[in-house]
């Protein structure tokens, strides 16, 4: 086996020098059989005949020298390789670190451009901050201007400007808006009667119920201080308008400030009016008459222990004074339903003075459009005389009014001295 195989080594070293030798010009000649060639290639398919098998060798042999040329040059490539690693780990070291040091400086050039950046911002909000307390001194300027106007506007009375800029203020939240109201009113003693005049009629056109119980609820104590308001008709128009913004069992300290205020001046008023004084009474009818409405009655009522001490013949003026014929009518009724309570006995003198007056306020009705709407109840409280003494109506008495004064006056002055002789003696 060992001589076969050193036999196949030598023949195919001879062959492979043949074939090296091909180059040279030297021709040589050598014999070979054909079981020599398919020997050398027993792992290869051999073409039939010498000359396919010659040429299936050469095509072997190249193939062959083919695979060692690539076992050399992957073999001289392998060697190289360290090298290689050697170069790629230094070149990649030098792009690390330019990439370190342009990541530094950008970096660094990034940190510059941030803080200048941020001066520049402070700088901005600093600008900004300065505008804007500009803006706000502009704002509170004008804010101030705003309000002078509703001021100047509620003192001239100009109550729909006035309306105007309240609104106005109210919608730039202005504070305390309410406060300087008041103490506009009270900063000077010779004006607040007529700029409290003015600021009821603009509270009438605030739109909301809250705003209105707020600037009562101020001015009430205000105006309760005052002896030359306390007991006047503003003093009265104001807790009546406060009233309609009241519920009826309401228990608030609006409710109480209201009824507090209210109670006072009728009780004022009821005084005054025993003494002849309707000055303030008249004034309100004339100027509110559907708020009057709401104390009509109660004005002509006077209290049974006022009844026989004062003056019935002035107080029976009274109604004609007032400036229309509901209110009128509504005051001659009252007194002539307390003159049926109180005087069932002594009424002819009462009656007589009351008689006058009913002719006053009947002339009066004459030639008015709504003449004939108080036609029934005239003659309903005409034939009320008669309900003392069916024998005496209301003629008997309007014709001899003056004969049962005189009479009534005499027998007074009698018993005024037969009083001050039972003294006497």
């Amino acid at each position: 086996m060992e001589h076969y195989l050193l036999w196949h080594l030598a023949l195919l070293s001879s062959v492979w020098t043949l074939v090296l030798c091909q180059t040279t010009p030297t021709p040589c000649t050598v014999d070979i059989t054909e079981s020599m060639i398919t020997g050398l290639m027993r792992t290869e398919q051999v073409e039939p005949g010498c000359e396919g098998a010659w040429s299936s060798l050469m095509t072997f042999l190249q193939k062959t020298r083919n695979n060692l040329t690539d076992c050399r040059e992957r073999e001289e490539d392998a060697s190289t390789d360290g090298l290689s690693n050697l170069s790629c780990q230094q070149l990649l070291d030098e792009q690390q670190k330019n990439a370190n040091q342009s990541h530094l400086a950008l970096d660094k050039e990034l940190r510059s451009k941030s803080l200048y950046e941020q001066v520049e911002l402070s700088k901005v909000k600093q600008e900004q901050r300065r505008i804007q307390g500009e803006i706000d001194s502009m704002r509170t300027e004008l804010n101030g201007h705003y309000q002078q106007l509703l001021l100047l506007y509620i003192d001239a009375a100009e109550t729909r400007r006035a309306f105007r800029y309240y609104q106005h203020l109210v919608s730039l939240q202005q504070s305390n808006l309410p406060q300087q109201l008041i103490k506009f009113v009270y900063a000077a003693q010779r004006h607040e009667n007529r700029r409290l005049q003015n600021l009821l009629s603009l509270i009438r056109f605030l739109p909301t119920r809250r705003e209105k119980r707020t600037l009562y609820q101020l001015l009430q104590p205000e105006i309760m201080k005052r002896p030359t308001q306390n007991q006047s008709s503003l003093a009265m128009l104001a807790s009546l308008e406060m009233g309609l913004l009241a519920g009826q069992h309401e228990k608030s300290d609006y409710k109480k400030l209201r009824d507090a205020m209210f109670d006072y001046v009728l009780t004022r008023w009821k005084m005054v009016r025993l003494g002849g004084n309707y000055r303030d009474i008249v004034s309100f009818a004339t100027n509110h008459p559907d708020l009057y409405k709401q104390i009509g009655v109660q004005l002509a009522t006077v209290h049974p222990n006022y009844w026989w001490k004062f003056s019935f013949s002035q107080f029976i003026t009274y109604p004609n004074k007032l400036p229309l014929p509901q209110q009128r009518m509504e005051a001659f009724q009252k007194i002539m339903f307390q003159l049926k309570q109180r005087n069932k006995q002594q009424f002819t003198y009462h009656l007589a003075k009351f008689a006058p007056q009913l002719d006053v306020f009947e002339r009066f009705l004459k030639g008015r459009d709504d003449e004939m709407d108080w036609r029934e109840d005239l003659l309903k409280l005409k034939g009320a005389f008669a309900d003392f003494d069916k024998k005496k109506d209301y003629a008997y008495y309007l014709k001899n009014s003056s004969t049962i004064v005189k009479q009534h006056e005499r027998a007074a002055k009698g018993n005024s001295r037969n009083s001050r002789r039972g003294l006497s003696g």
